[in-house]
């Protein structure tokens, strides 16, 4: 192979390695410093607490659940004006002495109306009905029939989580 060749699978090398490597969890993530671990998952759940109702904290998993928010989305051209809400964690953990902070703020669309509508014809191979009621959703309530679908993230609420959240765990001191 000449020197050429050698260049270019290099970089197509280097372009799958660039491309694998930018695969990160949604949502922010932000190094709110060298501070204990237990004020900062109290200042993360007295911050959380201030967008979202919290559903669950985990102090020893580092994870802090909100409650599924309502939102007023826009329409969208499959799902017409479906209910949308907010599903809101923040993840705390340690790597040596520094403690991070990762939001996530999916924003969700109820789907199973059309999935129902737009179901395939032909799941039923033959004429005889061979699913029970439950299979159906017959036994089940409305709620326990819901279909969120991630929809995208809010990244500018996860943004404004971290930054609140550090700035509750360094104050700046006031001008004399």
């Amino acid at each position: 192979m000449n020197r050429n060749g050698w260049i270019i699978l290099g970089l197509a090398a280097w372009a799958l390695l660039a491309a694998g490597c930018s695969q990160q969890a949604p949502g922010r993530t932000r190094v709110l410093g060298a501070v204990g671990y237990e004020s900062a998952f109290a200042a993360a759940r007295e911050v959380m607490s201030q967008y979202y109702s919290i559903e669950s904290a985990d102090v020893d998993a580092g994870v802090i659940k909100a409650r599924p928010s309502t939102i007023s989305a826009k329409n969208e051209r499959l799902l017409g004006g479906s209910p949308a809400r907010q599903v809101a964690e923040m993840h705390l953990w340690r790597e040596g002495k520094l403690i991070f902070a990762r939001a996530q703020v999916k924003v969700q669309r109820q789907g199973s109306a059309v999935y129902h509508q737009m179901r395939p014809v032909g799941e039923n191979y033959d004429s005889v009905p061979n699913e029970t009621p439950a299979e159906l959703d017959a036994a089940t309530t409305p709620e326990q029939n819901e279909a969120w679908q991630t929809a995208g993230y809010d990244h500018s609420v996860e943004q404004k989580m971290l930054t609140d959240l550090y700035k509750s765990l360094h104050p700046v001191a006031p001008e004399k």
